[in-house]
């Protein structure tokens, strides 16, 4: 395990002050297209309409009083970012989020309404999470990383805490990959609480870094994210994620971009549900054949995001 168990459910009693359970809803329709019971675990309502928020709450309020006072920093494609700031405003502490240059005007309105400070640096998540952390270093600030972070990923597990209390015994999770830390704190819950679930990821084609290093067996850097679930946008993950990833998933499965618009115009449609491509990839997986579902088994799929601009709602929903 990745994750101890007592390092998950202290998260959860620490997020418990500031963050409500979010909803878990059995889908007929979905439900009905599988021939399985399909429960959507609904992170779409979290304050930043993201699941990032858990991890980046638990891993500030760990922060020593004095380290919190010099302010955090991190770098996000923005809904990490997005935890951050909602963290760091609810706790009275200063942040900085650093982007790359050609982030959408949207996300970073998004951060500076929340009252960060905004730096754009860079063509790509790495290049500005680099300048991050040599940053947060020479000025003795506490860097927040999105995913390779224990404190992080414990954050994120405590969605598993919350789905076993909402729903009935749980067959197979299945959530979406970026840099890893969601997936790895499911799974680490999974394997402490509930051995026998299984866990699945989805990433999306031009945003599946963890899906070519399995294949490669080794990490693999990708030279750009070019698919739209830029949320997912890390173009390599890290040593531990990919290890544990690799080791302990049930499964890895890829979609295009294609499908997931589908599938994220398909649940807007029958379940008035908006999220962003790098949740709806995950229904695209169990509709398009991707995942095999078996009939009858409890299936928990994580809608991990809705931080979408209306401009690109509306251009991925044209007629081809």
């Amino acid at each position: 395990m990745l994750i101890t168990a007592n390092d998950i459910q202290a998260a959860a009693d620490r997020i418990h002050t500031y963050l409500r359970p979010t909803p878990t809803i059995r889908s007929e329709y979905y439900s009905s297209k599988t021939s399985a019971n399909v429960f959507l675990k609904l992170e779409i309502f979290q304050p930043t309409h993201s699941f990032k928020v858990r991890g980046a709450l638990n891993a500030i309020l760990l922060l020593p009083e004095e380290q919190r006072q010099k302010g955090v920093i991190t770098a996000s494609q923005g809904n990490h970012g997005l935890g951050v700031i909602f963290a760091a405003k609810t706790l009275g502490i200063k942040a900085a989020v650093y982007l790359g240059k050609h982030t959408a005007k949207s996300r970073i309105q998004s951060l500076e309404a929340l009252g960060a400070e905004v730096v754009l640096y860079g063509d790509s998540w790495d290049e500005a999470n680099q300048r991050a952390m040599e940053v947060a270093a020479n000025e003795g600030k506490a860097y927040i990383h999105p995913f390779n972070d224990p404190n992080v990923m414990a954050g994120q597990a405590t969605i598993f805490l919350e789905l076993m209390s909402q729903t009935p015994s749980i067959d197979v999770v299945i959530a979406s990959i970026g840099g890893g830390g969601l997936i790895s704190g499911i799974i680490s819950a999974a394997q402490h609480f509930s051995p026998s679930t299984q866990v699945i990821g989805v990433e999306t084609i031009g945003a599946d870094s963890m899906s070519q290093s399995r294949l490669a067996g080794q990490i693999v850097e990708l030279p750009a994210i070019t698919s739209i679930a830029t949320s997912l946008g890390a173009r390599r993950t890290e040593q531990p994620q990919f290890d544990f990833v690799t080791r302990n998933a049930a499964d890895l499965v890829t979609v295009s971009d294609a499908m997931a618009i589908q599938a994220m115009t398909e649940l807007l449609q029958e379940e008035k549900l908006l999220v962003e491509p790098a949740a709806s990839c995950t229904l695209a997986a169990i509709t398009q054949g991707k995942i095999q579902v078996k009939p009858n088994s409890n299936i928990a799929v994580v809608l991990c995001g809705a931080n979408i601009a209306l401009d690109n709602l509306l251009e991925w929903m044209k007629p081809a």
